[in-house]
């Protein structure tokens, strides 16, 4: 279920074009205990940022929350900031295991952030940089991925290709 946060940032935040989107960049927390989307806004926030830097923040029990609106630039990663959408997933995934309710939880979202944005691909925070780890090593990437696809298929088959249908309207929805 996708829950809508009223987090407040230090600073206006710089619209993103819907056009320049490339790709959703997956990460993870780098925390294993306990942890929301609060805390982690209240943690950027306290090193002096505008607030939190990801857009979407995915609990461990699947639970989907609002960080970063979906049209400011982000702040996880430097050189893709401007032309992606960031989601976190709550963990440390180079010492735990993701568990089946948080990857479910993400899969719809996937899919729908992907077909909203022209089927734009998911990547890897550490694809993108040497110096960042996200989502971990022990995040099931491909398997993921895999399952993101046959959703994506199942929307278009459903309501058309993106270019028919705006799939901004089912976000909402989950």
């Amino acid at each position: 279920m996708l829950h809508h946060t009223e987090l407040k940032f230090n600073e206006e935040l710089a619209q993103r074009a819907a056009d320049s989107t490339e790709c959703i960049v997956l990460l993870h927390s780098e925390n294993a205990g306990p942890q929301t989307v609060e805390d982690v806004h209240r943690a950027h926030l306290a090193r002096k940022w505008a607030g939190i830097g990801f857009h979407y923040f995915i609990d461990k029990k699947g639970e989907i929350f609002t960080g970063r609106p979906r049209d400011a630039v982000g702040a996880h990663t430097y050189g893709y900031n401007q032309k992606s959408v960031a989601v976190c997933f709550q963990g440390d995934f180079s010492k735990e295991q993701v568990g089946d309710a948080q990857l479910d939880g993400a899969v719809m979202l996937m899919a729908l952030i992907s077909l909203s944005y022209n089927n734009v691909k998911l990547v890897r925070q550490c694809g993108l940089s040497q110096e960042l780890k996200g989502p971990g090593a022990n995040f099931p990437f491909e398997a993921f991925c895999e399952k993101v696809e046959a959703c994506k298929k199942s929307f278009v088959n459903l309501f058309g290709k993106p270019d028919a249908f705006d799939y901004n309207q089912l976000l909402d929805l989950i």
